[in-house]
């Protein structure tokens, strides 16, 4: 049997050798599911969260045209390593969506071509458009405002399906949507990234409140002369290269940001394979396998859900509860004992709660020279609350099930963690009470929880979508009435007469001089 010594291209088939084993094994999936298709299996389940239709598939990203095991390393970035930095973050790659298919008018050349074009050419610059893998698009005012009206839209309806949110009994305040799934659902819709989709109507959602104060003006009319002046540019430059137009928005593909690897560049390794392996073959597979599994995980996919962090308690540990529990035992060691009586009679005793210990009066001023708290009498300011984070070292450096120890593993799991050595396990003591802390309170820190990118990207606009759902706030989500007024301008008539008037009242004060 004769071998073959392929480079590069083979190279990066070499977890495809052995009937593609570990093709699948690297994923995270947040319900291990099969990926088999047989007809015993095909029944469609229902999604676990109440708010994921049917009537809205999710389709896959981009996944055509792209190398095996380009959607593999998740965690590490899309290969080759060297392009580790250009990482996607968490909820916008593991939903298979990191950036959406190619859909356009516009003709531009495959990833396959552009990653290997000539790499010693006569021109500094592409010849045109379409060997340059670019487009000119613009988002228009129109279009963003289309994506936050089907967002408003959306939310609305998903609101109305679900219950009240005050009627649950687990102690949690939750409005039974997820932005992280409407904005998946809008990005979809309009062919552009989650962030993308995101950033468009965490703006909007600016503008709309804007809108309320009577002394900022939109200027819409820029925006449109803006919109059309850029709209008529691009046609100009299509038209000079006798290309198509994109007419619409439409995302850059993937292969033109350069994270391709071209298939003539590679290390000097050879691998030896045999002549019945069918490498066309093979890339078709696992091309087809990657799909299908970016297909399962869209639909076991568990969305972020729209939950009141101030509701919410942190994860603790035993020696966290511990703490708490020796804080309540020791609740009663500074109260006092008050006898009442005669001398000859038994005296009863009645206990005075204290949370600290007795001040003697005057020993400590007031705030505010001896008035009080806010201009109350004999009272002081509140106290501080205070947070402390429960780390067991000693676990750190010997964590359970592993065979190395020392302070260099702590060092390691710290790192790891980006600084975070455990994930809540917070206590916060106010006014002499010990509790568990919330999630929002957990958020204030500085070990708070590594940042969600897609959530923070619509913070503010989630938070008013809380308060309107919770809390029943008018005015702070959704659409707004523009109620901007304008300054009153002074004719230039009346502007002339006030100019001759004041002319002749100086006139007159020099005659009397």
């Amino acid at each position: 049997m004769a071998s073959l010594a392929f480079t590069a291209r083979v190279n990066s088939l070499r977890k495809c050798s052995s009937s593609l084993r570990g093709a699948v094994g690297g994923r995270q999936f947040s319900t291990r599911a099969s990926v088999n298709t047989d007809d015993s299996e095909r029944a469609i389940k229902k999604h676990p969260q109440s708010f994921v239709t049917d009537e809205v598939p999710l389709e896959d990203g981009e996944l055509s045209d792209l190398p095996p095991f380009f959607h593999q390393n998740l965690r590490r970035g899309p290969s080759p390593p060297s392009h580790s930095k250009h990482s996607r973050h968490e909820n916008d790659g593991r939903d298979s969506y990191w950036r959406p298919p190619w859909k356009s008018r516009a003709d531009i050349i495959s990833a396959e071509d552009f990653a290997n074009r000539p790499r010693v050419t006569f021109s500094e610059h592409f010849a045109s458009l379409h060997d340059a893998m670019a487009t000119l698009t613009w988002m228009t005012q129109n279009e963003k405002d289309g994506i936050y009206q089907m967002y408003c839209d959306l939310m609305t309806v998903m609101a109305e399906k679900g219950e009240d949110p005050k009627k649950d009994s687990w102690g949690v305040l939750t409005t039974n949507t997820s932005h992280e799934y409407i904005v998946r659902v809008i990005a979809q819709h309009y062919n552009i990234t989650t962030s993308r989709a995101a950033g468009v109507i965490q703006l909007q959602h600016n503008e709309e409140q804007l809108k309320k104060d009577p002394n900022f003006k939109i200027r819409h009319d820029l925006q449109a002369f803006v919109d059309g002046r850029v709209r008529d540019s691009h046609r100009e430059v299509y038209q000079s290269y006798g290309e198509k137009d994109p007419m619409a928005f439409a995302e850059d593909p993937v292969a033109s940001a350069g994270f391709l690897a071209r298939e003539d560049v590679g290390s000097a390794a050879v691998v030896g394979a045999s002549d019945l392996v069918d490498i066309d073959a093979l890339v078709k597979k696992v091309k087809r396998m990657e799909r299908d599994e970016a297909s399962m995980r869209i639909k076991n996919h568990i969305y972020v859900e729209d939950v009141d962090d101030r509701t919410r308690k942190v994860k603790v540990d035993k020696e966290a509860k511990r703490l708490e529990k020796s804080k309540k035992a020791l609740a009663g060691l500074y109260d006092l004992t008050k006898a009442s009586g005669d001398g000859g009679e038994e005296k009863d005793t009645a206990t005075i709660k204290t949370k600290v210990p007795p001040i003697p009066e005057g020993a400590l001023p007031y705030p505010d020279n001896n008035v009080g708290y806010q201009e109350t009498p004999k009272t002081r300011r509140p106290r501080w609350k205070f947070a402390a984070q429960i780390i067991n070292t000693h676990t750190l450096e010997n964590p359970p099930g592993s065979s190395q120890h020392g302070k260099r593993v702590a060092k390691r799991t710290k790192a790891r963690r980006h600084g975070r050595i455990v994930d809540g396990n917070t206590l916060i003591e106010k006014d002499g009470e010990v509790r568990v802390a919330t999630v929002a309170e957990l958020e204030q820190t500085s070990w708070k929880h590594v940042r969600n990118e897609s959530e923070f990207m619509f913070k503010g606009v989630k938070a008013a979508w809380m308060r309107r759902q919770l809390e029943q706030e008018v005015g702070g989500w959704g659409r707004q009435e523009e109620i901007y007024n304008e300054p009153e301008v002074e004719d230039e008539s009346e502007g002339e007469e006030t100019a001759e008037n004041e002319g002749e009242a100086e006139g007159s004060d020099d005659n009397e001089k």
